[in-house]
C-alpha cells in the first residue's frame, strides 16, 4: 500500500461505503498529517485531500457513495 500512498503516510481508520464496495476512505494519523484518501477502485489508487482540521469519526451515507458525514472538535 505504501507505493500508493506514500511511504511516510501513518494510517489510522478505513471505511469501506455501504452502497458501494468499491469505494474506500482512509484517514491518516493526524499526529502526523490530517488528510483522507478517497478510493474508487478497492484501493488500486488513492486521491489524497489534506484537511484543516482533525475528523474524529467519519461515516459514509448509506445509499449517496459521494456523502461522507464528518465530526471534529474543530471550528
Amino acid at each position: 500500500m505504501n507505493d500508493k500512498v506514500g511511504s511516510k503516510t501513518v494510517l489510522s481508520y478505513l471505511y469501506v461505503c455501504p452502497s458501494n464496495k468499491r469505494k474506500i476512505m482512509v484517514l491518516t494519523d493526524p499526529e502526523f498529517e490530517s488528510s483522507v484518501l478517497i478510493s474508487s477502485d478497492e484501493g488500486a489508487s488513492y486521491q489524497k485531500y489534506r484537511l484543516s482540521f482533525y475528523i474524529l469519526s467519519l461515516l459514509f451515507h448509506p445509499t449517496q457513495e459521494d456523502w461522507a458525514l464528518a465530526y471534529s472538535h474543530d471550528q
